[in-house]
Parts: structure tokens; C-alpha cells; sequence
């Protein structure tokens, strides 16, 4: 079973996603911000894969990546923004970025965007 980290600063998000990822067969960590979901993978190597929110408070999504790719360069992140900007998707690919979805989306769309991400 994968085990996806989501970060949203959203609480309803969070348990939307948890919610949907859960009943297809995903274990789900939370972090409600970026500095939360650094710590879970300090405490955590069991984590799969990262799904981020672009816009949160403090630290977004990009920042978060940057922050990811330091010290892992393997584990996939799919960033969730509201923002078509395509200046924020070439900025994300530049860090490694392995897949966007724009809100809103539906859990098919999600699903399928997970299962285009090469696993380590």
C-alpha cells in the first residue's frame, strides 16, 4: 500500500483528500503546512509520494519542493494549484516537479495523475 503525503493548509481539503485517497487503497499522512509535511518526512521514509498545495501561508508549494529536492531527489510530488500560470509550471519542472493538477479536479483526475508518476 503507497503511502501519500498531502499538505494543504486547507482542513477541509486535507480531509476531503484523505477521505478519497483511503477508499482507493492509499494510506494518508497530513500536514496542514509546509513545515508540518518537512517534518512528517523527517520522522517518515515510508512516504511515496507528495501531494502539495500551491498556495499556502508561510511556505507554497514551490518553496516546499525546493525544500524536498535538498535532501531527496527521488520522491514524486504533484503540486495542486487554482493558478493555470504557466511561469509556475516551468518554475516547479526546474525543481523536479512530477506532476500538477489544477483545481478543482475530481478524484478520477487525481488517480490518473498519481498513476503517470514513476514510484521509486
Amino acid at each position: 500500500m503507497k503511502t501519500i503525503l498531502v499538505v494543504d493548509d486547507k482542513r477541509v481539503q486535507l480531509k476531503t483528500l484523505r477521505r478519497g485517497l483511503r477508499t482507493k487503497g492509499y494510506q494518508v499522512v497530513e500536514a496542514i503546512s509546509g513545515k508540518e509535511a518537512l517534518g512528517h518526512l523527517v520522522k517518515d521514509n515510508k512516504i511515496d509520494i507528495i501531494l502539495t498545495d500551491y498556495a499556502m501561508p508561510e511556505m507554497n508549494g514551490i518553496q516546499l519542493l525546493q525544500k524536498i529536492r535538498k535532501n531527496n531527489k527521488t520522491i514524486p510530488v504533484i503540486i495542486m494549484t487554482a493558478y493555470g500560470d504557466k511561469d509556475l509550471v516551468i518554475e516547479a519542472m526546474h525543481y523536479q516537479c512530477n506532476g500538477f493538477i489544477d483545481k478543482p479536479f475530481d478524484m478520477d483526475e487525481l488517480l490518473e495523475e498519481i498513476k503517470n508518476i514513476p514510484l521509486r
